[in-house]
């Protein structure tokens, strides 16, 4: 086992050079394929990362690390952004503002773990800061520079959406499973095994064992299949027009008030923004007004507290938030500029705040954040919120600019940057309630989407400088 690491790393290094051979002398005629197998890759791996992960298969190496099969996909994947920075394919030298402020913020995170310790103080309790930077911000961040340069294609985009529509499908389809505890049915198994998550309130939690990421992923899908709905035709146009009916009650599956704003977003977004040769009004009046008058009939039940009646009056959840903001504004005035580290919040909190406990969250110890926005601020201060939020602000930015550039119609046209914006506002509403930093399936998708925008935004400026490169011989004795 000790000479273990060592072979890792001769393999890792064999494979990248001879993806840098190949890149030097790859043909012409290879490209197609190269470049299907570059999105290929990357849906695999996003899938794999939400169900094939530790709980699915685990090989241990003691004292090394653990391999499971999303582990070994991403070795592939850094193995081509490896390759990509060698063959120039990975240009991070213009047009890098996003990166700029992605490899601050992760400065900011390194420097945090330097001062508090990578590792957690109790693993079984506490999650270690090292594993919440790889899945919340690291891994994330290589995906976005990963689809930026090597997902370039209408093919490409297609390829990736139509894995997370159908990983949508798939979690709709277990969702009533779970929900009318039909649990023998549900693959993989260790969404049932209450050793590794405890089961409550018998909501649809999927792969993710939590009911919002699930939620989250679910919308996603939706989104992916509206978009991809006006490029189908005869049986395909009508598989997806039925499968698309699965995700409404899929969603209320979750009981999760999260997840039912992000969908009403989403359809608001759709309803507004989408561009359609129909008017969307006309096929979506019949189906709001059947809503308005259900909740209208069961206005009783949406006041209760119960979840399974289809209520959102659920107060202890709220009560357990606002105690959880209070603790983290009152460790984040002990420590404004730096915080006290990253992933130190449930350790610092539980072991060590002297501040007021509400009841409740005195019954619920130990607990996650629940405001991503917040849990930043407190653990890596003022510094590691600018430049979170600076991050946001230039891939929202970056969205808007290449809404102005693209075609007004077509598969990548703006409707393209509609569905992403949908994504990211999904993705921002959702953090505001839980801590999704241990999430990764979660984190890298909303990042895949900005490095697809991105790339289309830096290539349709290369376009620019060519066409007037091309124009300037004819007029320069005009």
């Amino acid at each position: 086992m000790e000479i273990f690491p060592s072979v890792a790393i001769m393999v890792i290094s064999l494979i990248v050079m001879i993806l840098w051979f190949m890149g030097k002398r790859r043909p012409v005629y290879a490209e197609q394929k190269q470049a299907d197998f570059t999105a290929v890759l990357l849906a695999c791996w996003m899938i794999a990362s939400a169900v094939f992960g530790p709980n699915f298969f685990i090989l241990r190496f003691a004292g090394v690390f653990d391999i499971t099969i999303e582990r070994l996909l991403f070795i592939v994947i850094l193995a081509y952004v490896a390759a990509g920075l060698f063959t120039g394919k990975i240009n991070l030298l213009s047009n890098n503002s996003i990166e700029i402020a992605m490899m601050a913020f992760a400065m900011v995170c390194v420097i945090a773990m330097m001062r508090k310790g990578f590792l957690s103080i109790d693993s079984a309790r506490f999650p270690s800061p090292w594993f919440v930077f790889i899945t919340g911000y690291l891994f994330p961040f290589i995906v976005y520079v990963y689809a930026k340069s090597f997902i370039q294609t209408e093919e490409q985009i297609q390829i990736l959406l139509t894995a997370l529509f159908f990983f949508g499908i798939y979690l709709c389809l277990i969702a009533p499973l779970e929900y009318f505890q039909l649990r023998q049915y549900v693959f993989p198994r260790y969404i049932n095994d209450p050793l590794i998550s405890t089961l409550h309130l018998e909501r649809a939690r999927g792969p993710f064992l939590n009911a919002a990421f699930n939620g989250v992923a679910m919308v996603i899908g939706f989104i992916s299949g509206m978009h991809l709905l006006p490029q189908k035709t005869g049986f395909s146009l009508t598989f997806y027009r039925a499968a698309l009916l699965l995700f409404p009650p899929a969603v209320f599956f979750t009981l999760t008030r999260s997840v039912y704003l992000g969908f009403l977003i989403s359809l608001f977004i759709f309803l507004i923004w989408y561009k359609t040769p129909f008017s969307k009004w006309k096929i979506v009046s019949v189906p709001v007004a059947v809503a308005v008058v259900a909740i209208f009939i069961n206005a009783h039940r949406l006041a209760s507290s119960d979840r399974r009646e289809g209520g959102v009056y659920q107060v202890e959840e709220v009560q357990i938030r606002v105690a959880l903001l209070e603790m983290s504004y009152f460790l984040f005035t002990q420590h404004p500029l730096l915080g006290i580290g990253l992933a130190q919040f449930i350790p610092v909190a539980n072991l060590s705040y002297t501040g007021k406990v509400p009841y409740v969250v005195e019954i619920s110890t130990p607990q996650f954040q629940h405001n991503h926005l917040m849990g930043i601020a407190t653990e890596l201060g003022l510094v590691g919120l600018c430049a979170y939020l600076t991050m946001i602000i230039l891939i929202l930015r970056r969205i808007t600019q290449t809404f102005k550039r693209v075609p007004q119609s077509g598969f990548m046209g703006r409707n393209l940057c509609v569905i992403i914006i949908a994504v990211w506002c999904i993705y921002l509403n959702n953090n505001l309630f839980v801590e999704p930093s241990n999430a990764l399936f979660i984190n890298s998708v909303p990042f895949m989407f900005a490095g697809l925008i991105d790339g289309i935004y830096v290539r349709s400026l290369k376009k620019d400088t060519v066409y007037h490169q091309r124009l300037r011989p004819l007029f320069q004795y005009v």
